[in-house]
């Protein structure tokens, strides 16, 4: 055995338990057509693989294995004293531990890792880590992150945390209903890079009674859902909403809430960035902006998916583990007691454990170093977002101590089963079906009943006590300001807000029906003789949709239109004497027409998509098909068997062909390198005599072979022509002598007999 061995030739003579540690740990590196050792080392060594691992590791870890790779730039193999000082944890044994089942450091004695003196790394993790004296120059906040457990929690009674989340679930419902609607009731030009301009958002949100940082949610989710889209025009595109939100505002509301929480969970838009302006890659960024090209939001180390969404899932996952008492131990997750079905369902009785926000930032920053994600604003802007749909509460007095609600702990039950953000190696399966029916029917039955009717009193106000149906909201806002919103609702009617309804397309009669029918006081004189008055002051020009259609009573109305300079921009021609058409929508020569103190109607109020409100829905990304030659969950242990078993029977053949090794030496001395002695490929050196020298890869009889013949096979199954890995070994003793630095002669003989 080499003094030094590459990462290959350590597993093919580790102790069994630490090679089955190792690959039971490293589940990601498991696919169909890794079925031996060599090709196992092979693409641990790659860099994804690597990178991955680098994932998986705390901080502790992580420190180990950057002292490390700083320190084999001067010599391959570090010593043990070394490393575990540099863990800067009580017990750095677990941290060497740790990166060794990663596969990220191994012996360099090549035996057992408990009792080695010295260790080696992979390479790629110098190329992954900060690992020169530039790099080094700026500390990274892993270098000194501590773990902060045991976690101090704080008790939050169980009627609190009831009340937050029926609360939040009912808010968060109906404000993003409210919020889409209102992008049908103004004119939202897309910008010319795309999105929605800073000022736009800002209108809305004050419009839909909520802050820029809640609309810009609602808004993004609902993008992401197809609620939300722009119109066909090229010349002037506008925001509005869809059919499908159509659809939605008619589903029960339970549904449309498990909407919004399964697009939060798979929709990478990071909200603070949205609000900031830009990415701290330095990137800008806007409110529906989007970015085709795919680039990070953060810079630094680029984890395997969006680091947003890790973070959003880590914060529940970790919120639901400490008030277990495990401190966010993925380990202990699976042992632990308290995923009753009451929990499952959301519903689960008794008071709650509060985590202080500095305290999970810490832990976070610890548990997941490299990602970058962790600041304490992106926390900060996740618990915002946790607490409007209802799956955090605070206790009375804390505002920076967050626990899991019923709700919260039924989603993050359901996230730790499905795409635990813990295991980084593991199978994730993905959120994309959505929240569990029982988590849904468990919303459905803490939402608060919806009223149907509204107080309408004399002095020109309507009040309507408690959560309103969002079809009787639709039509109340369509004639109505919002005076105030939260349980119930203020409406304020005013010669404007009248005016504004019948130039959507309602007429005096459609307006009355509409109060008759969602008042319970009756319609008072005041409001009427408003409606009335309202309605005669608009007769005397009307806009018809049909690209686009104008009426007029008068004949002489219609001739000063056509002798303005707009109409001719217009395309507007003759066919009547009170009938003219033109080729621009009905929203455009309406807004023309109003420019010169002409006010105008909209006919048709009950015609398809009215006043142009609607988008069309984007058409669906089809879901990717996805092919992958992973080991299935249900297979891991089977397969861990037996690539265990493959150390064993390699290096049994490995033994017996060491006689039969030194007669082909002996017998080919002369021969000019060009049988087994040349090839270089003996069975049990590994990389070390793989890369020994300029050797050649030759088959039987020939001056040299392909690198598909058995005889060119080189690494443990080498000898075993049926095996099937040839050419997987092959690529490993390569990939081993690239990650030493030592040149390898090949000489390959293509499928028509060239010698290259």
């Amino acid at each position: 055995m080499p003094e030094s061995p590459s990462f290959a030739a350590w597993l093919r003579t580790a102790p069994p338990p630490v090679l089955r540690a190792l690959i039971a740990t490293r589940t990601d590196l498991l696919r169909t057509d890794v079925t031996d050792l060599a090709r196992l080392a092979a693409l641990a060594s790659s860099r994804a693989a690597v990178a991955r691992g680098l994932e998986s590791l705390d901080a502790a870890a992580l420190r180990v294995v950057h002292r490390a790779a700083v320190l084999a730039r001067v010599a391959p193999v570090v010593e043990r004293d070394e490393l575990l000082a540099a863990a800067l944890t009580p017990a750095p044994e677990a941290a060497l531990d740790s990166a060794v089942r990663t596969g990220l450091l191994w012996p360099a004695d090549g035996g057992d890792p408990a009792r080695a003196a010295g260790f080696r790394v992979q390479p790629e993790a110098g190329s992954l880590l900060p690992v020169t004296a530039a790099a080094r120059a700026t500390p990274q906040t892993w270098e000194s992150a501590r773990d902060p457990r045991p976690l101090d929690v704080a008790p939050v009674s169980a009627a609190l945390r009831e009340n937050a989340q029926g609360a939040g679930a009912a808010s968060a419902t109906a404000l993003a209903l409210t919020a889409v609607a209102e992008f049908a009731h103004r004119d939202v030009p897309q910008l010319v890079s795309g999105g929605v301009s800073r000022r736009d958002a800002q209108t809305l949100a004050r419009a839909a009674g909520t802050d820029a940082g809640r609309f810009a949610l609602v808004a993004e989710l609902a993008a992401a859902l197809g609620w939300l889209s722009t119109t066909r025009d090229p010349a002037d595109p506008q925001w509005k909403p869809t059919a499908e939100f159509d659809q939605t505002a008619r589903a029960p509301r339970a549904q449309v809430w498990a909407d919004l929480l399964t697009a939060w969970l798979t929709h990478p838009v990071d909200i603070a960035h949205v609000l900031a302006g830009s990415t701290p890659s330095g990137e800008r960024i806007h409110l529906l902006g989007r970015d085709e090209r795919g680039r990070a939001a953060f810079a630094g180390f680029h984890t395997a998916r969006p680091q947003i969404l890790e973070l959003r899932r880590l914060v529940l996952v970790t919120l639901l583990r400490a008030g277990r008492g495990e401190g966010g131990d993925a380990d202990e997750a699976a042992t632990a007691t308290g995923d009753g079905p009451e929990a499952a369902m959301g519903t689960g009785d008794g008071p709650g454990a509060a985590v202080s926000q500095d305290d999970l930032v810490a832990l976070l920053g610890y548990t997941h170093p490299l990602l970058e994600a962790v600041t304490s604003d992106e926390v900060d802007q996740v618990l915002t977002e946790t607490e409007f749909f209802g799956l955090t509460a605070s206790p009375l007095g804390r505002s920076r101590d967050h626990a899991l609600t019923p709700f919260g702990e039924a989603a993050a039950q359901w996230i730790v089963d499905r795409d635990d953000p813990d295991d980084v190696l593991g199978h994730r399966e993905g959120l994309a079906e959505g929240p569990p029916a029982v988590l849904v029917e468990a919303v459905a039955a803490a939402l608060p009943p919806l009223e149907s009717t509204v107080t309408l009193q004399s002095d020109l106000t309507g009040v309507a006590f408690g959560p309103l149906d969002h079809a009787v909201q639709m039509q109340l806002e369509r004639i109505a300001d919002v005076d105030t919103r939260g349980q119930g609702t203020v409406y304020r009617f005013t010669d404007e807000s009248v005016t504004r309804g019948l130039r959507a397309g309602e007429t005096v009669d459609s307006i009355r029906a509409v109060l008759q029918d969602v008042s319970s006081t009756g319609v008072p004189t005041t409001l009427e003789h408003m409606i009335t008055a309202a309605g005669a002051r608009l007769h005397r020009v009307r806009v018809a949709r049909a690209r686009s259609v104008v009426l007029v009573d008068d004949p002489a109305d219609l001739d000063v239109i056509l002798e303005d300079p707009a109409a001719a921009a217009l395309g507007m021609r003759r066919l009547a004497p009170t009938v003219a058409i033109a080729e621009a929508s009905s929203d455009r020569v309406s807004v023309l027409l109003e420019t010169e103190d002409r006010p105008v109607l909209l006919v048709d109020a009950a015609g398809e998509d009215p006043a142009g409100t609607r988008a069309p829905v984007p058409s669906p990304v089809p879901a990717p098909t996805v092919r992958t030659t992973r080991v299935p969950a249900e297979r891991v242990e089977s397969w861990i068997e037996a690539l265990v078993a493959t150390q064993a029977g390699g290096q049994a053949r490995g033994r017996a062909g060491t006689g039969a090794g030194r007669s082909g030496r002996q017998g080919g001395a002369g021969s000019g390198g060009s049988g087994p002695a040349g090839s270089g490929a003996d069975h049990g050196g590994g990389a070390a005599s793989a890369a020994s020298g300029s050797g050649t890869v030759t088959g039987p009889g020939t001056a040299s072979a392909g690198n598909t013949g058995a005889a060119g096979a080189v690494g443990p199954g080498a000898d075993d022509a049926d095996s099937g890995g040839a050419l997987d070994a092959v690529l490993a003793e390569l990939g081993e002598a690239a990650a030493t630095g030592t040149a390898v002669d090949l000489t390959v003989t293509t499928s028509d007999g060239t010698h290259r």
